[in-house]
């Protein structure tokens, strides 16, 4: 069934699904309205973050569980990144709608950090096709996408944890939940990629010393100070 479903195939099955989950809520959308869009809106960013928050998580899962789904999330994550840019593709579709027919009604704040996001959107979704990545340098990539990850993952947080102060349901309170969880396991397979490496590094320093030492009773060298 996972063979079936990599790469490509994969992409298309998570993209058809997202646009069913979206346009269900078409038919209750009011699109005469700058705040009759909103729901809308705000829909297509929870159709879309699932697939984000995979392609965000599937390297921590691999090293902190790893097995033969978890290895498949990580073989796959490109698939499931820009299946979450198809997702955001539809939300930046109402929002240049409304914007369109209606003005901006965000504030500069609002306005400035979703131009980043749709930024870092772009340059992580033309570099996943190698026609754009061999322009970069392997090290240069890998810190793109570092950087894009993180910031559309802060982005994603600061929307729902404002949406939760401003007293949301228990559906955007899960999404909030999920995003943190998120960033945990990241920290959580980094701390195991470290620590590792620091345990294993103590032995071989303290064989080192152990073998730079004067056997007994032998005379140290003599300062040279």
């Amino acid at each position: 069934m996972r063979k079936a479903l990599d790469s490509w195939r994969l992409f298309w099955v998570l993209a058809l699904a997202t646009s069913i989950a979206i346009s269900l809520g078409l038919p209750g959308t009011d699109f005469h309205s700058a705040r009759g869009l909103e729901p809308i809106i705000l829909r297509a960013v929870r159709c879309a973050l699932p697939w984000f928050l995979v392609a965000f998580t599937a390297s921590s899962l691999a090293s902190l569980w790893p097995s033969r789904f978890t290895r498949w999330l990580r073989s796959n994550r490109r698939y499931f990144g820009l299946a979450f840019a198809f997702g955001m593709g539809w939300h930046l579709a109402f929002v240049g709608y409304s914007i369109l027919l209606f003005g901006n009604r965000l504030n500069a704040k609002a306005t400035a950090l979703d131009l980043i996001g749709l930024f870092f959107l772009l340059l992580l979704t033309l570099t996943s096709f190698q026609y754009f990545a061999r322009r970069l340098s392997a090290t240069d990539w890998r810190r793109l996408h570092k950087a894009g990850v993180y910031v559309i993952w802060f982005l994603a947080t600061e929307i729902f944890l404002g949406i939760v102060r401003g007293g949301a349901d228990l559906l955007h309170r899960l999404f909030l939940s999920l995003l943190v969880l998120a960033f945990l396991l990241r920290v959580a397979a980094w701390l195991k990629r470290r620590l590792p490496s620091r345990t294993a590094a103590a032995p071989e320093l303290g064989s080192a010393r152990r073998r730079a030492a004067p056997p007994q009773g032998a005379t140290p060298p003599s300062s040279t100070l």
